[in-house]
């Protein structure tokens, strides 16, 4: 291993103290995050703005529900788990558990638990 790659995976897990758990959980969350279409190819574009846009940052999720702020993420192989805190377009905050399960063809399965709510991810091109 190059010394440039220990480096790279020191600082994505913040030390060298991190577990190796921990460190696939950020791994992971850095190729999760990127905007996404609900259960349509997004094209990318600019075609899809008028679709269910989904934008995952590292501490949000955006969708046409509202910004849910992320707490309590949890790695299981390429399933990350974690409660939201929603605030609805009505303005009501809705807690929530979210999870977020990586796929080979870049898409992700998404389910909020408690609505048994299923969508499929589409990642778009460049985002």
């Amino acid at each position: 291993m190059r010394w440039s790659q220990v480096l790279i995976i020191s600082l994505i897990a913040g030390s060298a103290g991190v577990p190796a758990d921990a460190q696939s959980g950020d791994k992971g969350q850095a190729k999760l995050l990127g905007t996404y279409t609900q259960n349509v190819q997004c094209k990318g574009d600019g075609s899809d703005d008028g679709k269910k846009l989904v934008k995952i940052s590292d501490k949000e999720v955006d969708s046409n529900f509202g910004p849910c702020m992320l707490s309590d993420k949890q790695w299981s192989g390429n399933t990350m788990k974690a409660n939201g805190a929603c605030r609805s377009k009505s303005g009501s905050t809705v807690d929530v558990q979210l999870s977020f399960t990586m796929k080979d063809d870049n898409t992700v399965d998404f389910l909020e638990e408690s609505s048994q709510y299923k969508s499929v991810l589409h990642r778009c091109p460049g985002k």
